[in-house]
């Protein structure tokens, strides 16, 4: 069994992104696992993912996204064929309304088993919810283009938000406000959604 995690490397004002630690925490731990670091940047994230899809072939597949407005785990469930922000990418361009896949369909749904990951998450401990928007960064770009690879090889993959590790905020007063999880529940979040993936995903 083969399983794919990707996370993210640091944006905007995060000098680290904990989706990047989490997806190789979970590589180093995992001899089955494989991590992909992808680049915070319109194109190049899903060409860096279709590349590691290609390569690596794998059963699963786990995508981890920062999100530094919640204080809990977000299990997405759907992704659209949008990208539009306003806050620029990692080489300062941003995008209003264009497509993920010119002849795509508007959205795609998670293929992993969104409500029983969330009561093994909260039943060990770990907030967590449903989420119905992963936004329409590059997040999203990564989920939409994964999903549409999901849906074509009957494969089962998701993708995850993720809040702002407590560590991260320690020396950066102008976040103490932010809501935040520490890097071990962080860790250990990624554990049971993989553990989870496997045991509820045939």
């Amino acid at each position: 069994m083969k399983i794919l995690v990707t996370g993210f490397g640091p944006f905007e004002r995060f000098r680290s992104n904990p989706a990047e630690a989490v997806a190789d925490h979970l590589a180093k731990t995992h001899p089955d696992v494989e991590a992909c670091i992808l680049p915070v940047v319109y194109g190049e994230a899903g060409e860096v993912l279709l590349e590691e899809l290609e390569r690596v072939d794998p059963d699963r597949v786990i995508s981890f996204g920062l999100n530094a407005t919640i204080g809990h785990i977000n299990l997405e469930e759907v992704a659209v064929n949008i990208r539009s922000s306003e806050i620029p990418d990692n080489k300062g361009r941003t995008l209003e309304d264009a497509k993920i896949l010119e002849k795509g369909p508007l959205a795609y749904r998670t293929r992993l088993p969104i409500v029983r990951l969330m009561d093994h998450l909260r039943k060990n401990g770990i907030p967590a919810k449903r989420s119905y928007s992963a936004g329409v960064y590059i997040c999203n770009e990564v989920f939409y283009l994964e999903m549409d690879w999901a849906h074509r090889t009957e494969r089962p993959a998701g993708f995850v938000h993720i809040p702002i590790a407590t560590e991260m905020i320690a020396e950066r007063a102008d976040l103490y406000r932010t809501p935040h999880m520490s890097m071990e529940m962080l860790k250990k979040a990624g554990e049971l959604i993989m553990d989870g993936t496997m045991k509820f995903v045939k």
